[in-house]
């Protein structure tokens, strides 16, 4: 969804000049925002992956075969291995590029190029700080779950108050509107809590949950058409209020109606699962490369592009137009192809890291988290939107994995 999302919205073009021009489609055709609504699934990401995380943190804190209890920094770093491994990939290959280009003289349209290509990974940004605080958060959680969501819920509505309060041109917030920034933790770890109350069986089921997703439905709704925020669910430039920088409540709401109505179905779904084999084995192996796809999809797009650019037959008709999708289209094709071949290469890391044993980590919880913290800084880079962002981001993020996060013991280097 997110692949074929990013896909949709690229809009890229030549100037009268013969330059190339890229932006967001939504830039140019804000009624298309609606489709934001079926393709922004990031929320129901986080929620899961707060299920999938309380479930490993079960195993590993409270071990069943009575053996000693595991430490929550040797949780934090098996977790960003497996995460961060397959990203690595994608550093290295932009790092090598950006210098290519520079030394042969494409530096501009490879700096443009790296830094589309750097688009999806706010995400990972978020959930590297929100997984290193998963051990933290979850026993807090199950020991007063309504304490910590009414804490986490009073703090991301202040927060937002205080953006919207700026936005509305509120006087003497000079400075401290910045704070609102801290969301962008506090927002997406919301989602992470709901994955907890879904492990832990505190959510409702069958038609009550239904009405629960019928009632966040209505109020997103209210939100974006009788309330101030966009009818988008991702960001693009110039947007106000934006729905995911950090997140808003137009955001929380939608997430929470979309993620109640996939709890809602899930049951009908495990149960169609467990009766064809053949679909189950699609979803692990689907599953095996999830983070290769999303990592990649960007990189597929902008080789597509470039070979398009090559042939003089990027789209020329107007963004949105039935002309423009049929030109569009072809380039949309290429890229799933391109990202196949990628991924057919790539694809052995992120294996290896879901399969590799876990090590513990060499230090204590300090170091740890303020590794975490580094590595999410060096994401955070990456996505800044300039070649500068994404050079030092990317080796930053080189600096990080092969100083601290990676694992060289003997074993592992074998």
């Amino acid at each position: 969804a997110v692949a074929i999302g990013h896909w949709a919205a690229i809009a890229v073009s030549l100037d009268s000049a013969g330059e190339i021009q890229a932006g967001n489609v939504l830039e140019l055709v804000p009624e298309m925002s609606w489709v934001t609504w079926l393709l922004q699934v990031m929320p129901l990401f986080f929620v899961v992956g707060g299920f999938s995380s309380a479930m490993s943190l079960d195993s590993h804190l409270n071990p069943k075969d009575g053996g000693p209890a595991g430490r929550p920094q040797d949780w934090i770093v098996a977790r960003m291995r497996r995460m961060v491994a397959p990203a690595i990939v994608l550093a290295a290959t932009w790092v090598v590029a950006l210098a290519i280009g520079t030394v042969s003289g494409f530096g501009a349209l490879v700096a443009a190029g790296a830094t589309a290509a750097a688009i999806p990974l706010w995400f990972l940004a978020n959930y590297t700080i929100d997984t290193a605080l998963a051990p933290y958060v979850l026993p807090r959680f199950r020991k007063n779950p309504v304490a910590v969501a009414m804490v986490l819920g009073g703090l991301f509505a202040a927060l937002e108050a205080l953006r919207f309060a700026h936005h509305a041109g509120v006087a003497g917030l000079e400075g401290f509107h910045h704070l609102a920034h801290i969301n962008w933790v506090t927002g997406w770890l919301i989602f992470q809590v709901a994955g907890f109350a879904w492990r832990d069986g505190l959510l409702p089921t069958g038609g009550r949950l239904v009405a629960v997703a019928t009632a966040f439905w209505t109020a997103a709704v209210a939100a974006v058409t009788v309330g101030p925020y966009p009818m988008a669910m991702v960001h693009f430039p110039g947007l106000d209020l934006s729905p995911t920088h950090p997140p808003s409540l137009a955001l929380l709401l939608f997430g929470m109606a979309y993620s109640a109505t996939a709890l809602a179905a899930a049951p009908a779904v495990s149960n169609f699962l467990a009766r064809s084999k053949r679909s189950w084995a699609a979803v692990v192996a689907a599953n095996s490369v999830a983070m290769s796809i999303y990592l990649w999809h960007m990189t597929a797009a902008v080789i597509a592009g470039a070979t398009f650019y090559a042939f003089g037959a990027l789209p020329t008709a107007d963004a949105g137009t039935a002309a423009w999708w049929l030109q569009k289209l072809p380039m949309m094709g290429l890229s799933a192809v391109v990202l196949g071949v990628i991924v057919a290469l790539v694809a052995k890391v992120e294996r290896r890291a879901l399969l590799a044993e876990r090590t513990p980590w060499n230090g204590g919880q300090a170091s740890m988290l303020l590794a975490a913290a580094g590595v999410s800084v060096a994401f955070k880079l990456w996505t800044l939107g300039n070649v500068t962002g994404v050079a030092v981001g990317a080796v930053l993020l080189l600096a990080l994995w092969y100083g601290s996060v990676a694992d060289r013991s003997p074993a592992r280097g074998a």
